[in-house]
């Protein structure tokens, strides 16, 4: 275990810190966290960040199991709330927000400034990339790519209403700043264009367009310049970051 400036950390006696983990200067880590091994948390970032209860009453709060696992880097300012399951090879950029009850897979990322508000199931190797707003309630498959400034909502009339959940199949993409409204699931393969506003669901393989957002062709009509055909991406990028299929080509 190596500590940097470790006198102006804060780490809890009843957090487990693995082998060749480095926690830099000004980190804040409570109890029953659990970062495992070769991990790298930046300045600045708290792990295991309380929920609202343990403000109203400290003596009487059980802080939940946060879990970061192997291989993680987590820079600078970075907060993950308690009660939040991480898997091996996460990243984050800086100041990055990760809420309560969220489980996320393994080599996932999410881009500097992004949140989830907690409450949600990430997959495998989704990519989040920076300044995306995401809402509680979301199921996000694996391999999902979500460009900056996306939003997703999780309420039809707010405040009134309770949260619907909004479902993102595998191998979507969304856009640079689009809206995703309640209750939506987006298909495996389909694509959610840049400043789209998205108000029912869609099905797989879709190119969606405008505001509000329509259904303008399948994605296998898209034509680079070239002529050639990019999409389904999974069927043309074949190495990208470790994607586990790209050693089997």
């Amino acid at each position: 275990m190596i500590y940097q400036e470790r006198t102006t950390s804060q780490i809890s006696s009843k957090a487990k810190i693995g082998k060749n983990v480095v926690i830099s200067h000004g980190v804040i880590i409570y109890d029953n966290v659990e970062i495992e091994d070769n991990s790298f948390i930046g300045p600045y970032c708290i792990i295991g960040e309380p929920t609202a209860g343990y403000y109203k009453n400290r003596a009487k709060h059980f802080h939940k199991k946060t879990k970061i696992g192997k291989n993680a880097i987590i820079r600078s300012f970075t907060t993950i709330y308690e009660d939040v399951i991480v898997g091996n090879n996460f990243q984050t950029g800086h100041h990055t927000v990760i809420r309560e009850k969220s489980i996320i897979g393994n080599s996932t990322s999410f881009g500097s400034f992004s949140e989830l508000p907690g409450y949600s199931k990430i997959g495998n190797y989704v990519r989040i990339h920076s300044k995306v707003m995401l809402s509680e309630n979301n199921v996000i498959e694996d391999y999902v790519w979500i460009f900056p400034f996306t939003v997703l909502t999780n309420v039809k009339h707010p405040p009134i209403g309770e949260f619907q959940r909004t479902t993102i199949r595998e191998y979507a993409q969304i856009f640079s700043h689009a809206i995703i409204l309640p209750g939506i699931t987006i298909g495996k393969n389909s694509i959610i264009g840049a400043g789209a506003m998205v108000t029912r669901s869609v099905a797989d393989e879709r190119l969606i367009i405008g505001n509000p957002g329509k259904d303008v062709k399948s994605v296998r009509e898209i034509k680079d310049a070239s002529g050639d055909m990019v999409y389904p991406w999974k069927d043309y990028l074949t190495e990208y970051r470790g994607y586990p299929w790209q050693n089997k080509i």
